[in-house]
């Protein structure tokens, strides 16, 4: 009888899967952080990119719409500016560069593992909820305006 009471526990967590997990989440953060580098380079030399394919599909901003106008407010030191018109875009930023850091430092250059801290499943629900945030902020306000 006491086994039966067992078979309604949830499993223990994989470690496997915890690790694979902060492995996914350190290189979609560096990747993301590098392809920001790359927009906000663009946008230095005034390179003028098409504009956001799902906003010109739906009319609805993506998820990610406003974030080069937040990174490039926060590159030039206007952080209150920034963080006036979307806090949760600019919380997104720092995350995405902890994480990316994070990731560089222990994985990359140290050719080790992410830290334990990457492994929690809580870590993408807070993401999501800032991403979430974010996108809800940019569809009322219309985002950061341009500099």
């Amino acid at each position: 009888m006491a086994s039966l009471a067992y078979q309604h526990l949830p499993p223990p967590p994989d470690p496997d899967r915890a690790a694979t997990r902060a492995r996914v989440i350190g290189r979609a953060s560096l990747t993301m952080v590098g392809a920001g580098a790359v927009l906000l380079a663009g946008r230095a030399v005034s390179l003028r990119l098409p504009p956001c394919p799902f906003r010109a599909a739906t009319g609805i901003p993506c998820p990610g719409c406003g974030m080069t106008r937040l990174a490039d407010a926060v590159a030039h030191g206007r952080i209150q500016q920034a963080v006036g018109g979307d806090a949760a875009g600019v919380a997104v930023l720092a995350v995405l560069a902890v994480l990316a850091g994070a990731y560089l430092v222990r994985v990359v250059i140290g050719k080790g593992e992410p830290p334990d801290w990457m492994r929690r499943r809580v870590l993408l629900g807070g993401i999501g909820a800032l991403v979430l945030v974010h996108w809800v902020t940019t569809i009322v306000t219309g985002g950061l305006p341009s500099a």
